[in-house]
C-alpha cells in the first residue's frame, strides 16, 4: 500500500501550512451547517493546498520522503486535523485519525471491499501475466476463496495451536545452542522471517511438518525461501521512490533484482508446497483441508502469498516487541512474571497486551486504505463514489486523546482491571483491520508471536547490545514499519525457576 503512496524524490520540502486556506474552509463549513445542514464537499474538507503548475510533482511537495511518509502524515493531522484532504496522482484521498470515523471506513467498503495494492508487484504481476493469491483479488473470486479459509483461520483456529506451539519450541531450542549470553545475537531479522515462514509451513502441513524438517532437501529450500523473500522486501522498499514502469524503463538496479528473485521465490515455495504434498501422511494441516475445496493452482497462488508475506508482517512485529521489552527492563520483568505464574498458559493477557502495545506503537502498515462503495456521508463531509480512506493507524495510536502517555510502553493499559488507570481506545489501533477483509493471517501471527515471546522470556533476560539504541532506533516505512537500523540484543540465559 506504501508504494501507491511513493514519492519519486528523497527531497523533503517544509510542510505546506496555509493558514488562510485553513480559515477559508471553516469559514465554508460554517455557512454549510448554517444554511441547512447539509454535508460538506470533499474539496472542502482541510489539506495542504495543490498549486496547478506543479502537476504530479504536487506528490513529491506533499509527501515528502517515503521512509517518513508517516511523520508527515502526522503533522498535517496536528495542522489540520483527524480528517486531512490528500490528492495523490488523480487519486482523491482522505486520512482519517479519529476512532468512529476509523471504524466507520470498513462499513462503507462494500460487499467486495478493495484496499490499494503495492504498485511493483501490480506491475509486475501485469507484465508477466501472473495470478496471485487474496490479497490481489477482487470481486467475486475474492469473496468465495475468503469464505473458505474463514472458519478454518479465524473461527475455528484452535486447531491451529499444536503446530505453532511445535514450531516455536524448536526456535526457541535452537537459539538457546547458538546464542552467546556476553554478545549480540546475530542475524536476528533473517532469523526470525525463517521462523515465521516455518510457522506457516506448519500450520500448512500440520503433523507432517515435522517429519518434513527432518530432511536436509527440506531445511534447504526454507533456507533458500527465507533469504529469497528478504531480498524481495528490500527491493520492494527500494522501488518506493521510483514508479515500477518508469524503473522497468531505465532497468534500475532494484528492479532488476525485483524481477530476478521474484520468479525464484515463487519457484522455491512451490517446491516446499509440493515437498509438502508428497510427504504428508497425518492429512491434518491446513493444505490437506483445502486441496478439498479450491483447485490445485488456485491453492498454490493463495498458499505462496501466505507464507511470502509471514516474513515481513510478523517477524519485523517480533523485532519491535523484542526491542521494547529490552528497552524496558521493569514491564520484562512483570510480564515474565506473570507468565511464569501462568504455567503451561503461552496466550497470557500481558504477553497478549504486549504484541498490542508494539502494534500501537510500531503498526506493522501505518496506513490501512479502503476504497468507498458509494457515495457516502463521513462525519461532516461527503466522500465521492471511489474516494480512498486511509486509517492513519500511526497518528492514532500515539494520540494523547486515545491513549493516556501515548509514547510509554505499558502493556497492561488494555487489561480491563486498568481501565480506570488511564484513557485506551482499542478501536483508535486496528492492525489487523476489521471487517470482510480484515487480515486473513491475524490469528497465526497472534498465536506465533504470543508462544515465542513468552518462551522466549522464561528462557532468556533481554538486553539491549548497545545502550545507546534506546534513543536512536526509530521507525521508518519500507513498505512496513522498520527499524532505521538493525536492532542488536543479547539473550542472556536464565536459571530455571
Amino acid at each position: 500500500m506504501l508504494a501507491r503512496l511513493r514519492s519519486t524524490t528523497s527531497l523533503q520540502p517544509p510542510l505546506l501550512c496555509l493558514a488562510d486556506q485553513r480559515t477559508k474552509q471553516l469559514d465554508r463549513r460554517r455557512t454549510a451547517t448554517v444554511s441547512g445542514g447539509h454535508a460538506i464537499p470533499l474539496a472542502d474538507m482541510p489539506g495542504p493546498r495543490r498549486i496547478p503548475l506543479l502537476g504530479m510533482l504536487n506528490d513529491v511537495v506533499q509527501l515528502g520522503k517515503p521512509a517518513e511518509l508517516h511523520l508527515r502524515i502526522s503533522k498535517y493531522h496536528e495542522t489540520y486535523g483527524d480528517l486531512v484532504r490528500l490528492q495523490i496522482g488523480t487519486q482523491h484521498a482522505v486520512f482519517v485519525r479519529d476512532p468512529d470515523l476509523m471504524r466507520k471506513t470498513f462499513q462503507l467498503e462494500g460487499p467486495h471491499p478493495r484496499h490499494p495494492l503495492p504498485e511493483s508487484w501490480t506491475y509486475f504481476n501485469k507484465k508477466h501475466d501472473y495470478q496471485r493469491g487474496l490479497f490481489f483479488m477482487d470481486g467475486k473470486e475474492w469473496l468465495q476463496s475468503r469464505q473458505i479459509f474463514n472458519k478454518p483461520m479465524l473461527k475455528d483456529f484452535h486447531w491451529m495451536e499444536g503446530p505453532i506451539r511445535a514450531t516455536c519450541t524448536a526456535t526457541v531450542h535452537d537459539m538457546e545452542r547458538s546464542c552467546d549470553d556476553a554478545a549480540a545475537f546475530e542475524g536476528l531479522e533473517q532469523f526470525l522471517y525463517q521462523w515465521s515462514v516455518e510457522v506457516v509451513l506448519s500450520v500448512m502441513f500440520g503433523a507432517a511438518f515435522t517429519d518434513c524438517r527432518q530432511s536436509a532437501e527440506f531445511r534447504r529450500l526454507v533456507q533458500q525461501f527465507s533469504a529469497t523473500v528478504y531480498d524481495i522486501f528490500r527491493c520492494s522498499s527500494e522501488l518506493m521512490n521510483i514508479p515500477p514502469a518508469i524503473a522497468d524503463r531505465l532497468n534500475v538496479q532494484p528492479w532488476q533484482q525485483f524481477e530476478k528473485v521474484v520468479p525464484e521465490t515463487i519457484r522455491l515455495a512451490t517446491e516446499i508446497i509440493e515437498f509438502g504434498i508428497a510427504n504428508c501422511q497425518a492429512r491434518d494441516g491446513l493444505l490437506d483441508l483445502m486441496v478439498q475445496k479450491l483447485d490445485k493452482p488456485l491453492l498454490m497462488r493463495i498458499f505462496i502469498d501466505f507464507i511470502v508475506a509471514a516474513g515481513d508482517t510478523t517477524a519485523f512485529t517480533t523485532v519491535w516487541a523484542l526491542y521494547l521489552l529490552a528497552a524496558n527492563p521493569t514491564q520484562q520483568t512483570a510480564v515474565r512474571r506473570d507468565v511464569l505464574e501462568a504455567p503451561g498458559t503461552l496466550e497470557h493477557p500481558a504477553m497478549k497486551g504486549v504484541v498490542r502495545e508494539t502494534l500501537r506503537l510500531y503498526p506493522v502498515a501505518p496506513f490501512i486504505g479502503r476504497f468507498i462503495e458509494n457515495e457516502s456521508s463521513f462525519g461532516e463531509y461527503t466522500l465521492p463514489k471511489d474516494t480512498l480512506v486511509l486509517l492513519s493507524l500511526y497518528s492514532a495510536g500515539r494520540d494523547e486523546r486515545f491513549f493516556a502517555e501515548p509514547d510509554t510502553f505499558d502493556p497492561y493499559r488494555w487489561q480491563r482491571s486498568q481501565a480506570g488507570a488511564g484513557r485506551t481506545t482499542p478501536s483508535a489501533s486496528l492492525p489487523f483491520a476489521i471487517g470482510a477483509r480484515s487480515c486473513i493471517g491475524q490469528k497465526i501471527a497472534q498465536l506465533q508471536m504470543h508462544y515465542l515471546l513468552s518462551m522466549m522470556l522464561t528462557k532468556f533476560e533481554l538486553t539491549l547490545a548497545e545502550a545507546e539504541q534506546q534513543q536512536s532506533i526509530k521507525p521508518i516505512l519500507k513498505m512496513i514499519t522498520v527499524p532505521n537500523a538493525p536492532v542488536r540484543l543479547r539473550f542472556s540465559k536464565r536459571a530455571s525457576d
